[in-house]
């Protein structure tokens, strides 16, 4: 994995980034050629930096970044593309300058605990087996072999993505709840309409087991996110293509299950002000498509910020309504629509309990 035009420093000792959470996100402030701090998004599904056109502007970029810095980490000579980065601000609900590659940390070992909301590099590798331990496809994204429906599977760990399991194609593996639209996703190029179900059986990706999942229709590759991920300790060792896996409140292979899926009955595209109905999938809904929505709950849609981080085992969500303001034309509409719930956990049980801290303010 490790990319040759990356030139990194001695790590005399783990360092603690300096990140901020954007729910199970992990944001970091970064000088550009000694310009900044602008705002990265940290994502391991992430194969090259990119960079949005404004920061491209006000640091000089030519053909490679010259220099990147995070605190007192430093990185040199970075390939970027160029991300126009206003959508993806406006579904996180706040400002982002760009997305950092994985590459970029390929000097180090990189330790991500979603627990306890914290990013460490250091120097070393991780040993070639242990607990938790296990080789990634060589390449500049870690892919992990993984088992699921029955098939066998090269899966993407993608920080990044803020859902569970996303796979190409779900409808051809054992499903217990058929696939249905239940929403919509923002990715770097563009807006996709989410189709989600419940499979069958146990998933297995490396060393995690996910029971009866939730999978997501996957646009390109498949990945497993932040709602499996954010239980654990995950390290990677690039340079030697392997990650360890390390669960701070049960045995790491611990079944780890999917909550339902809550569903309003439309999808959108937002901005900074509003967010544009782009697609309704449930006659049931007072939403129409061109509707744009500019108030959820009372509170402004231009005054969202991130989403709450959550910990520990999630129950099914129940049945409820949702306050909306939309403009309609010239006139503004005050609606309130309801918000189902799809693909219901079988049985009971769930994950290992973990203290659920209050949430903190949102940055």
């Amino acid at each position: 994995m490790y990319p040759d035009r990356v030139r990194l420093p001695s790590l005399d000792e783990p360092y603690l980034l300096p990140t901020e959470s954007c729910g199970h996100y992990f944001i970091v402030p970064v000088r550009v050629n000694g310009v900044g701090p602008f705002d990265f998004l940290l994502d391991s599904g992430a194969g090259r930096t990119l960079v949005d056109p404004a920061v491209i502007r006000s640091a000089s970029i030519g053909r490679a970044i010259d220099s990147l810095s995070i605190g007192d980490f430093d990185a040199y000579e970075i390939g970027y593309g160029r991300l126009d980065t206003s959508e993806l601000s406006a579904a996180l609900g706040r400002r982002i300058d760009g997305i950092m590659g994985h590459p970029v940390f390929g000097g180090a070992l990189m330790t991500w605990d979603f627990p306890e909301a914290t990013i460490e590099i250091e120097a070393g590798e991780l040993p070639s087996a242990g607990v938790g331990v296990v080789e990634a496809r060589s390449n500049v994204r870690p892919f992990v072999r993984s088992s699921v429906g029955g098939t066998s599977r090269w899966i993407l760990i993608d920080t990044g993505s803020s859902r569970g399991l996303t796979l190409r194609n779900p409808a051809d593996l054992p499903l217990e709840s058929p696939l249905q639209t239940t929403g919509a996703r923002a990715r770097v190029d563009g807006i996709h309409l989410v189709r989600t179900g419940r499979l069958e059986g146990t998933a297995t990706i490396g060393p995690l087991q996910v029971r009866n999942p939730v999978v997501s229709n996957s646009v390109s590759v498949d990945l497993v996110g932040q709602e499996v991920l954010r239980f654990f300790r995950i390290t990677f060792d690039q340079r030697n293509d392997r990650l360890r896996f390390e669960r701070p409140d049960a045995p790491v292979g611990f079944p780890v299950s999917s909550a339902a899926v809550r569903t309003t009955g439309y999808a959108v595209r937002p901005d900074t002000a509003s967010a544009e109905v782009i697609r309704v999938f449930r006659e049931a809904t007072p939403v129409r498509e061109g509707d744009r929505i500019v108030e959820v709950d009372g509170r402004a849609w231009r005054d969202r910020t991130c989403p709450v981080r959550v910990t520990g085992s999630v129950a099914d969500p129940t049945p409820d309504t949702v306050d909306l303001v939309v403009r309609r034309g010239d006139d503004e509409v005050r609606l309130q629509a309801p918000r189902w719930i799809v693909h219901p956990r079988p049985g009971a049980g769930g994950d290992a309990p973990r203290p659920t801290p209050e949430p903190t303010p949102a940055p």
